[in-house]
């Protein structure tokens, strides 16, 4: 599921299918809005960040690739999110280590750290079904594990999803729907920073993620690297 999509800058024009209606995403810890559009037009999953030295904002691609957006200086947002973006290649390089693009469109997605293990964790983080949707916006990079998923959305409250380690190697998706359970099929993104899993000291290590779907319990293993 690794993000290889820029690698050869002959980025295709994809589309995030999905049933719902645009939502904007707010990513204070306290809303658990989560972005939904069937219509946008993304060739990348990115980390906005801000360089510590230069001040300038720049997209971190993957586990290595940084991109420097020309068009756009300072991020738009007030702390580090993971982001939907439609990005060109320029042809040039601010230096060896930062490719220039043009950014011409860039959607945030619901960025969020793990939750802490609790008792009865089915009842107190809800064990709602959903489907983790295998697609090349569901990623693990950078220290994070951005998901594509699939549910019911009748629009009556808001979901909400948790991430939590439950093993050594192993980490629980939980989502409570809220009792808004009818409606029609829709996707959403979400990004957790793996923050609770263990360091993995500069090598690929392999975690097995686990969920209710409509269908009872799946899993699918990931390989992360702990970013430094």
């Amino acid at each position: 599921m690794k993000n290889k999509l820029f690698r050869l800058f002959g980025l295709a024009l994809l589309l995030v299918a999905g049933a719902c209606s645009l939502q904007s995403c707010d990513n204070d810890d306290d809303n658990d809005e989560l972005i939904i559009d069937p219509y946008l037009r993304a060739n990348a999953i990115v980390t906005v960040k801000t360089d510590s030295t230069s001040g300038l904002c720049y997209l971190q691609l993957d586990d290595s690739t940084k991109l420097l957006p020309t068009n756009m200086k300072k991020s738009p947002y007030n702390k580090e999110v993971r982001a939907l973006a439609l990005v060109r290649y320029t042809g040039e390089n601010a230096d060896k280590n930062y490719p220039c693009v043009y950014l011409d469109r860039l959607d945030s997605i619901r960025t969020k750290m793990m939750s802490p293990a609790v008792d009865n964790m089915d009842k107190v983080y809800g064990n709602d079904p959903l489907e983790i949707v295998k697609d090349w916006s569901t990623v693990c990079e950078d220290g994070y594990l951005t998901l594509r998923f699939r549910t019911y959305f009748g629009g009556a409250a808001t979901h909400t999803l948790r991430l939590v380690r439950t093993g050594d190697n192993t980490v629980t998706l939980y989502h409570d729907a809220n009792n808004d359970v009818q409606g029609r099929a829709g996707d959403g993104l979400i990004a957790f920073r793996l923050n609770n899993l263990p360091d993995t000291n500069g090598k690929y290590k392999e975690f097995t993620l686990k969920w209710t779907s409509f269908t009872g319990e799946k899993s699918v293993t990931f390989k992360y690297k702990t970013r430094k």
